[in-house]
């Protein structure tokens, strides 16, 4: 048998001498003032990336320094910016003529809200509204509230309202119609939370007051409302403004001294006066044969005397505005009633525009 030659194994590569490593190069030592600056820099550069994203009226929220310094006007339908809710505000108690927007106002907002004139809620004549006809849906409010448990978190505790109790809050409200530009904080819900700006709501908006008489909730953005604060740094106007504005024609509303009972109103249809029980339902208004002797009379836009308020007899000198409200000085109602607040109607639309020194981005 023949023997098999083992098969040659290919000679190895002679070893290499393993290369010497290379030093490491030290890096010069920066001064401690170079760190500080390199970081200085990444803060400033984070910060003006957050705050381009958080532009108001840009799709988020504007910081509270942009907010206290901006007053946003608001006409009687805008929902604004980041509403709570749909409007609930109901088409049969609304005011007859919708006032036009126009406009941009020519001088810069007052800083304090105690530049504006202040009214207390339970003045005969503050608000109007159209007798047996409630001007906001309070349970559309509650449901919609209701289908979004963040937002209503958020609204109770903006009114210092428990949540469980905010149901029974709302439905002790009464609905009215502002009749003057009324100045106050108002609320938007974004990132979880009620962001507050400072707001003049145009005469002729639905809301809903308590039983002091003083604003709560915005209907047409189901959101709420609170004391106007002061504004701060570089004051300016936001919002879509309207022809007729001026800061001195905005009233501040103050609590009644006491908790009240009835409201008495301006029927916006009739320039008649009634009284609506707090917290009342539709259908329980009372009419008044005469409005009181003391009550409260928007100011004109032209600042002349508009004729008397009363359907029958003379109410007698009033103690506030320079105007005496709607009806004629013969005692009857006038064929053509005014808007509520004296509000021109125009046919021209102007939008503030954003970036003036005038107008910022609504809200």
């Amino acid at each position: 048998m023949p023997r098999l030659r083992s098969a040659r194994r290919a000679p190895l590569p002679p070893r290499r001498a393993p290369r010497p490593a290379r030093p490491t190069p030290r890096l010069s030592r920066l001064p401690r003032s170079a760190h500080l600056a390199g970081a200085a820099a990444t803060v400033l550069v984070l910060s003006v990336t957050a705050a381009s994203c958080a532009l108001p009226g840009q799709g988020g929220s504007a910081s509270a320094a942009d907010a206290a310094a901006e007053l946003v006007l608001q006409p009687v339908a805008d929902r604004g910016h980041d509403p709570f809710t749909p409007s609930t505000a109901t088409p049969d108690g609304a005011a007859p003529s919708p006032s036009r927007t126009a406009a941009t106002p020519d001088s810069p907002p007052p800083a304090e809200p105690s530049r504006h004139q202040s009214v207390p809620g339970g003045k005969a004549g503050l608000y109007g509204g159209v007798r047996n006809v409630a001007s906001c849906d309070v349970d559309k409010q509650i449901a919609f509230l209701g289908r979004d448990a963040g937002k209503q978190a958020a609204f109770a505790r903006t009114l210092r309202v428990d949540e469980g109790d905010l149901p029974g809050f709302l439905r002790e409200l009464t609905s009215v119609l502002l009749r003057s530009d009324t100045r106050l904080t108002g609320h938007g819900f974004a990132d979880g939370e009620a962001s507050p700006f400072q707001s003049v709501l145009q005469a002729g908006t639905a809301v809903m007051v308590d039983d002091k008489g003083v604003p709560r909730v915005r209907c047409a953005s189901g959101s709420p409302l609170t004391a106007p604060e002061k504004l701060s740094g570089n004051d300016r106007y936001g919002g879509t403004g309207w022809r007729g504005y001026r800061p001195s024609r905005t009233v501040v509303v103050t609590p009644a001294q006491q908790a009240l009972s009835r409201l008495v109103i301006v029927d916006v249809n009739t320039d008649l006066w009634f009284e609506r029980p707090v917290g009342a339902r539709p259908g329980e208004d009372r009419k008044l044969p005469q409005p009181p002797r003391d009550h409260f009379n928007p100011p004109s836009p032209s600042g002349s005397r508009s004729p008397s308020a009363e359907p029958t007899g003379s109410p007698g000198p009033t103690t506030e505005g320079p105007s005496e409200g709607p009806g004629t000085e013969s005692g009857e109602p006038s064929t053509a009633p005014p808007l509520p607040g004296g509000i021109d109607e125009e046919e021209d639309h102007e939008r503030v525009s954003a970036g003036e020194s005038s107008g910022a981005s609504a809200r």
